[in-house]
């Protein structure tokens, strides 16, 4: 992990990835607008529920066809009062980010797993600079609205 004011790096397997992920989520006090492929961690969908139950507003959205995956969390978010949506476009709804407060984002290739915090090489940044976050922003809003 390198750690600095506006752009921190985190990888895995086995160094901790989903604990920043839900440390991010659990610092959030007004708004959480993820996008993700595949939502199977447990630990990360309790942060969103967490969330939600503290008044933070939460969209999540998945793809549709991950959604269907028995591990999937996308019915349990939804029914603890998260809005979820799964993505209807033609292709697969790929994205791996989540806006936090509107000031920070997390993105990367690092899917919401078990197996992506244990066993696969994957990596994520947490970028606090204001024009990325935006950009991010505007993409999750038109996403949202298209679904």
């Amino acid at each position: 992990m390198s750690k600095r004011p506006y752009v921190s790096t985190y990888f895995s397997p086995g160094r901790g990835a989903a604990d920043q992920v839900i440390g991010f989520l659990d610092h959030c006090t007004e708004t959480i607008d993820a996008a993700v492929y595949s939502q199977t961690h447990n630990g990360i969908r309790d942060a969103l529920i967490r969330a939600h139950a503290r008044g933070v507003k939460v969209r999540f959205l998945t793809d549709d066809l991950m959604a269907k995956n028995r591990w999937a969390d996308d019915e349990a978010l939804e029914s603890s009062g998260v809005e979820v949506k799964r993505d209807t476009q033609k292709g697969a709804m790929h994205h791996k980010f989540v806006v936090g407060d509107g000031k920070a984002v997390i993105t990367g290739s690092f899917n919401w797993s078990v197996n992506a915090d244990k066993r696969n090489a994957e990596n994520f940044v947490i970028m606090r600079l204001s024009y990325a976050v935006k950009d991010f922003e505007r993409e999750f809003n038109a996403l949202w609205k298209l679904n």
